[in-house]
């Protein structure tokens, strides 16, 4: 039987991407309005550990979740009822190359823990059962590479392009079967496809407040499914699926309280087009909003703690979203 593909449990931030969103935010608020370079400035290094908390619940007949940028849940499920719990531990470093472009590198480690409520036909005494399955487990997720680029620095508002890269080094969805419960043993960490995202930001800073809009485009590329997927081909294992692309639009605010603590309030939406397994579409076209809130607290001139936390509007989006992050500049 063919598998239909839907995409649920989008995490999406206010500005340029989920990861870099609180950081870009916090220091425009903190600097936009002494300095005009955004970026990390030349010859600098930043590592910044995180850490992220989903919750997303579902009572879809047949989901399909996946990572791309910047995160999406992952796991194939056909159940009348589906909480899942995603934690998601991440470094990322970045340097400034010029002190208008800065490159990105980022590490996640995701661990999931799913409990997946199904009908079993015919497995109960009266006939049909309905039971609990709990999968869990986790790994490396989808390494992610970002180039930024400040195109002005005289005068706002600023516009900073962005272009990010996604792996597939997570473990994919695509290569594991299925029990004959139809559920995984262990939940994916990664999609399986690389992914491409380009972005545009533009900031302009109104002292003591700055405002912020970004928008940008997700192309998931085509890729080799380890497991057949649509056994109506004859080719077991040969399947290709295409997870659906996305565009994605976010806006909102950000005030600087005094010269260490700030805050940002935004709204952010994201269409997900239909996915395909060997050129038929397959699952829907998915509208996806959320409000941001966030702050952030200045411990010294090098580092910060950042706090966001997003709440889903749609009901695809995730259940709720809380972010932490500590960037630290050298």
């Amino acid at each position: 039987m063919k598998k239909r593909i839907l995409s649920a449990g989008l995490l999406l931030s206010m500005a340029v991407t989920a990861e870099a969103q609180d950081r870009q935010v916090v220091d425009t608020v903190a600097s936009a309005l002494e300095t005009q370079g955004l970026m990390t400035p030349k010859g600098s290094f930043e590592i910044e550990p995180s850490f992220s908390y989903s919750q997303n619940t579902s009572n879809r007949i047949s989901i399909l979740g996946f990572t791309q940028v910047p995160a999406l849940l992952v796991g194939i499920i056909e159940a009348e009822d589906a909480d899942l719990t995603t934690f998601t531990w991440a470094l990322a470093a970045r340097y400034g190359l010029t002190n208008r472009i800065e490159l990105e590198l980022r590490a996640p480690f995701v661990y999931r823990h799913d409990s997946i409520t199904k009908r079993i036909p015919g497995a109960g005494n009266n006939g049909d059962e309905t039971r609990t399955f709990t999968p869990d487990g986790g790994g490396l997720g989808d390494i992610e590479a970002a180039i930024r680029y400040q195109f002005n620095l005289e005068s706002a508002p600023f516009w900073i392009g962005g272009l990010r890269i996604k792996s597939d080094t997570g473990e994919s969805p695509f290569d594991q079967t299925l029990d004959a419960n139809g559920i995984y043993e262990e939940p994916a960490t990664g999609s399986g496809a690389w992914a491409l995202e380009p972005s545009l930001t533009m900031i302009y800073p109104l002292d003591p407040a700055v405002l912020f809009a970004t928008g940008g485009y997700t192309w998931n590329m085509e890729a080799d499914a380890g497991v057949d997927i649509d056994s109506s081909n004859g080719e077991g294992g040969n399947d290709k699926y295409d997870l659906g692309d996305s565009f994605f639009l976010g806006m909102g605010m950000g005030f600087a309280v005094n010269n260490r603590l700030s805050f940002s309030l935004g709204f952010n939406h994201r269409t997900v087009f239909e996915s395909s397994v060997n050129g038929n579409k397959s699952g829907e076209v998915l509208q996806l909003d959320s409000l941001t809130t966030g702050f952030s607290l200045a411990i010294n001139d090098k580092t910060s703690v950042n706090m966001s936390l997003q709440a889903g509007l749609t009901e695809d989006a995730p259940d709720v979203q809380l972010n932490f992050g500590m960037p630290i500049m050298f």
